[in-house]
């Protein structure tokens, strides 16, 4: 048990040493770039401690397996340099047997990672993105689904529209039982419009067997007039783009969240599949970092004295660039749907582990 210990102190340690040589690296070069966007806008030092604080955490948990790879490869480093791995081996305990603890330790971090420290990205992604929609003036147009189905206001100069719809297609062009609700400037309504279908077209929404009320305004004489149309046409500036692009991203929503999220998503008739790649992909980062371990491991299992410990330290780096561009690639395939969602988002960290595993089992002498 004292052995165990001992590694795993080690082990952490690596691990935090590394976490803080990449946090101020990232800070350098993120404050850099945040500091870049504010130039010629008009903020004080606390918006600009606020951008670059909250842009932070999504950075480190990009690059939280690349953190545990170089953990393992120098707390074994380490391990073989002082013999200290000779004398493990020579009293009876196997490789494997070294590497399980600071493996499981890494298990243990990435749901750390997943289940506590996901939220806190997803919110201060979102308050990143708020303080610069505040200098960009960007995000007029807001996109949501709820039980009571889809929600969309639009605005432009002549006031906002509010959308509700029970239903969509799945890029969100058809909407089906839709209600359209007119404000003018003074944010008072103007009319509304009840339809079977709305279809979105170039500069319009076309409404299909419509009912219109059209209020006047207090200054004028008369009631409400309202009449039936087999077609009316609704001016907008939104695109299909636009709406796909309304939705929370992925990344600012919590995994907890996400589940509910992406059942209401499709209950709606909008595809999920970037939310669901995006899901398993995050309950795939324990895993991850249990195969970053055995890479990490590889590369340091042999004694010192056989040298080439330089090239081992640059392959462990390439081998973990490499698992994360396989990641995205995969990731690419899955949201074009090219490849399922199960094996966009698990296969690349079980290639991982399998090599790993395999690498280790070659090395294994004892």
């Amino acid at each position: 048990m004292t052995l165990w210990f001992y590694v795993v102190r080690r082990f952490l340690m690596n691990v935090l040493k590394v976490e803080l040589a990449v946090f101020f690296l990232i800070l350098l070069v993120n404050a850099t770039e945040e500091m870049r966007f504010l130039t010629g806008r008009d903020a004080d030092l606390s918006t600009t401690l606020w951008l670059v604080g909250t842009s932070m955490p999504k950075l480190m948990l990009t690059t939280l397996p690349l953190v545990v790879l170089l953990g393992s490869l120098f707390t074994f480093v380490g391990l073989a340099r002082s013999s200290e791995m000779v004398v493990i081996r020579a009293s009876g305990v196997s490789a494997l047997r070294v590497l399980l603890v600071p493996a499981i330790t890494a298990v243990l971090l990435g749901v750390f990672a997943v289940t506590i420290f996901n939220p806190i990205v997803a919110a201060t992604i979102r308050k990143n993105q708020e303080i610069k929609q505040s200098f960009t003036q960007t995000g007029r147009n807001a996109f949501s689904v709820s039980p009571e189905g889809i929600w969309l206001r639009q605005t432009n100069d002549r006031g906002s529209t509010i959308i509700n719809a029970r239903t969509s297609s799945g890029d969100g062009v058809v909407l089906f039982n839709v209600t359209f609700h007119e404000f003018n400037q003074g944010n008072q309504l103007s009319r509304r419009i009840e339809a079977q279908k709305a279809h979105l077209l170039d500069g319009q929404w076309m409404l299909y067997e419509a009912m219109q009320w059209r209020f006047n305004s207090r200054e004028e004489d008369g009631g409400t007039d309202v009449r039936p149309f087999d077609q009316i046409a609704v001016p907008t500036e939104l695109t299909e783009e636009d709406i796909l692009e309304s939705f929370d991203a992925p990344e600012n929503m919590s995994v907890w969240k996400l589940p509910s999220f992406i059942r209401q998503l499709e209950a709606s008739g909008f595809t999920a599949l970037r939310h669901r790649i995006h899901l398993q992909s995050q309950l795939a980062v324990p895993l991850l970092l249990f195969a970053m371990v055995l890479v990490g491991s590889v590369f340091a299992m042999r004694p010192s004295r056989f040298g080439n410990t330089g090239i081992m330290v640059l392959m462990a780096i390439m081998s973990g660039f490499l698992a994360y561009t396989v990641t995205n690639v995969a990731i690419s395939l899955g949201e074009a749907q090219q490849i399922s969602i199960y094996l966009a988002a698990w296969a690349p960290s079980s290639a991982m582990l399998l090599l790993g595993l395999s690498a280790v089992l070659h090395l294994e002498d004892g």
